[in-house]
């Protein structure tokens, strides 16, 4: 009999112990989860991570080899070749920088500035129209240069913006079945 009662409290001491250690170690995962989530709040800043703008336009965006060859085959001079690279380089790096800003500042919508040339082919894109980083990240086909001698820029969309200069309109570039009605790169302008 008193070997019954020293077995039970051995027992009854280990089933408290195991319980003692499973409380503790709740309570720590809770205290980490908590500290957590206070520094979100103190931040102020709860976002979705984002694909870089290079990586977008690397996938979106034909290569320079791509458009070298292309280039080939068309019938206009070395210099207006070496021109149209030239631009599109530099219209991509513009719109990279432009996003890379941006990200660092907080903006999360962007509208394109047209120019004169690409009024004429991107018809995809209202007057009022905005583009959200999430879609950037997505779909960086949405971003200039739009095809050779594109002469639109991307520039951050505020919310005291206006477009036209007499309306403050937000309107969403949004897909049709599936995709946007970006021109083809495959051509001048």
């Amino acid at each position: 009999m008193v070997i019954i009662i020293i077995v039970a409290i051995l027992l009854l001491t280990a089933i408290l112990a195991v319980i003692g250690i499973h409380i503790s170690v709740n309570k720590s995962n809770k205290e980490k989860e908590t500290e957590e989530i206070s520094k979100i709040a103190v931040s102020g800043k709860y976002s979705v991570a984002l694909r870089p703008a290079t990586d977008s336009f690397a996938e979106k965006k034909p290569a320079m080899a791509e458009i070298e060859e292309w280039l080939h085959f068309q019938s206009i001079g070395e210099e207006q070749k070496k021109k149209l690279l030239e631009d599109w380089q530099q219209s991509i790096n513009q719109s990279i920088k432009t996003i890379n800003e941006g990200d660092i500042n907080g903006v999360t919508t962007y509208r394109i500035a047209l120019g004169p040339k690409d009024k004429k082919i991107c018809g995809f894109l209202h007057p009022d129209h905005f583009i959200t980083r999430e879609q950037i990240s997505r779909n960086a086909d949405i971003l200039p240069p739009y095809c050779l001698g594109s002469d639109s820029t991307v520039v951050p969309k505020l919310p005291w913006e206006k477009n036209d200069g007499t309306t403050s309109g937000w309107k969403a570039v949004l897909p049709k079945n599936g995709g946007y009605d970006i021109p083809e790169w495959r051509q001048i302008v």
